[in-house]
């Protein structure tokens, strides 16, 4: 069985329930069917089941390996999660989601960003008071910065390019893989060139080739190099590159990148013009590419306040679009995210869901006893699948929030550091209150250097919170078994306050022959719950009459049945 593709997931994947369709189903075999599946994952006792596990590969090291009914070659063992080891894919011809192209995508627009900062910072010129700064050759550094940003939104530009079906016919994967990758590499090259050679200071009469001033234009051209190294990784490490192809997680998460860089430029559009605008000398490039980027995250909180009539009206125009373009950007990532951690154990869901069904299909053909036996061993796999599915995201939900808690903590020694007169405790009030879009104007990092890795830290914490927030959404909302714990819960009211509990279907020994008789009262039962249903749903009387006399129709039936007559 060729497992499916499961790129084309929707957004709010369906928790995989065990409940099988009516189509899929006789009505001469619903006795069999309906003690062993059920919507609230009733499975039979583990005894039925043993001699199946092992051909169903139920244990963890096979938990992701192929079982498609021939011999898989064995792959490279990988370490993660819940599951100790697992086998990784092997190549096919759909498109793979890889880690590495998907952190080159992700570091992309925060180069640009940072790329932007650093023009702004050459445009404004020399303002008196502004750290010193002396601008001596201002048509080199604007020409050097404009070729660093044309290339930084090429190779924006070619982190899909992967992906679209229509550009395979005028480049290979490989070519999109080595142009993005020396695209990149003369990225950090110019913008190396022009920080250290065309914007040099005079400080006590030598020459500075790094200076504090221009930590943005490094900090592009060291993230420019990493993308380079992370491409070339990759494509050297890939077998049949051409054929596999790469995604970033499903549509969604190429929107997110996308809308990341649309959210770099936009946020560089805003500084350029309060930098321009504003005639205050702290309106530098920094401050106004800080203030801009504060305004997108935050509810509207502002470092500077706004003195001129023109900043008042670009706003009423720029921050709305702004920030529906990052709650976009929010919600295409988080979705990218999650996506990107479920393709496997949402394929091995769906391979096992498909045996199931044929197993279902082949005890309605053949008739064999030994295929309930199957059909038992099939659902106690996929509740297993389904448990360790949650499991995993659980891990991932739990790591990322000690990370979370982890990069407060470390953001907040580093603006100690580089702050003068800030305090432990106040960087880490400012740290926390700003990010979660609350806003402290107090105290803003004002050097050279907190600005920046400010900057950057606040890109990267506001992907952490959507990747949190989305395995949070995703976890309560698809994977969480609520009719399970639903059940429970009423089981433990139930006993607490003294209630028979409600009737369960009655479940037929393994060895046991199976009469016709049998099968009627089963299929009874599940009409009995049937109507429970319809009851809640506000049917109408008459309808619910109707199935009341074909109700009684089928209980006359079972009744006068001989049971001795048999099937097998």
């Amino acid at each position: 069985m060729e497992a499916p593709n499961t790129h084309g997931v929707q957004s709010r994947p369906e928790f995989i329930s065990t409940e099988i369709p009516s189509a899929a189903l006789d009505t001469g075999e619903s006795g069999i069917l309906d003690a062993t599946i059920s919507p609230t994952h009733g499975f039979s006792t583990p005894e039925t089941t043993y001699p199946y596990e092992g051909s169903l590969g139920s244990q963890a090291d096979s938990f992701y390996d192929a079982d498609d009914g021939q011999q898989q070659p064995k792959a490279p063992r990988w370490r993660v999660g819940p599951w100790g080891t697992f086998y990784s894919a092997t190549d096919r011809v759909e498109p793979k989601t890889r880690v590495l192209p998907s952190v080159a995508a992700i570091l992309m627009p925060i180069t640009v960003l940072f790329v932007l900062t650093s023009v702004e910072g050459n445009w404004a010129q020399a303002a008196p008071g502004y750290n010193g700064l002396r601008l001596n050759k201002p048509g080199g550094y604007v020409a050097g910065n404009a070729i660093a940003t044309a290339l930084a939104f090429l190779s924006a530009l070619t982190i899909g390019m992967r992906n679209i079906e229509g550009c395979r016919r005028f480049v290979s994967l490989r070519g999109a893989a080595l142009s993005q990758i020396g695209i990149n590499l003369v990225l950090g090259s110019v913008c190396i060139v022009t920080g250290a050679v065309f914007q040099r200071n005079e400080l006590n009469g030598q020459v500075a080739w790094i200076t504090p001033e221009y930590v943005c234009i490094y900090v592009g051209a060291a993230l420019a190099y990493m993308q380079a190294v992370l491409l070339t990784v990759d494509l050297l490490s890939t077998r049949s590159f051409s054929k596999r192809g790469h995604g970033f997680g499903g549509p969604a998460m190429q929107g997110a990148i996308l809308l990341a860089n649309v959210v770099a430029i936009w946020t560089g559009f805003g500084s350029l013009v309060f930098s321009s605008v504003e005639s205050n000398i702290q309106w530098h490039a920094y401050n106004s590419c800080f203030n801009a980027w504060v305004l997108l995250i935050t509810t509207g909180a502002n470092v500077l306040p706004f003195r001129t009539t023109n900043s008042l009206v670009f706003i009423f125009f720029w921050l709305p679009i702004g920030i529906l373009i990052m709650f976009t950007f929010f919600c295409c990532f988080a979705v990218g995210f999650v996506k990107r951690f479920d393709e496997k154990p949402l394929r091995r869901i769906h391979e096992t869901r498909a045996r199931l069904h044929a197993a279902c299909r082949d005890l309605r053909r053949a008739r064999a006893p030994g295929q309930r036996l199957r059909i038992d061993a099939l659902q106690r796999r996929l509740r297993m699948l389904e448990d360790r599915r949650l499991q995993y995201f659980s891990m991932l939900f739990f790591v990322a929030v000690v990370l979370k808690v982890c990069s407060w903590v470390l953001a907040s020694i580093i603006f100690t550091l580089t702050e003068p007169g800030w305090s432990y405790w106040d960087s880490l009030i400012f740290v926390f209150f700003t990010l979660l879009t609350v806003g402290i104007q107090q105290r803003v990092p004002a050097s050279a250097a907190g600005m920046p890795l400010y900057h950057a830290y606040t890109f990267i914490d506001i992907l952490c919170t959507a990747a949190v927030d989305g395995l949070l959404v995703h976890i309560a909302w698809n994977l969480v078994p609520w009719p399970r714990y639903t059940a429970a819960a009423q089981a433990l009211g139930a006993k607490i306050l003294r209630k028979p509990p409600p009737p369960q279907p009655e479940q037929l020994p393994p060895g046991m022959p199976v009469t016709a008789g049998d099968r009627l009262d089963a299929a009874i039962g599940a009409a009995a719950r049937l109507r429970l249903i319809l009851v809640r749903n506000a049917v109408p009387e008459s309808q619910l009459q109707e199935y009341d006399q074909l109700l009684n129709e089928i209980q006359s039936q079972a009744d006068d049945l001989p049971p001795e007559k048999k099937l097998y």
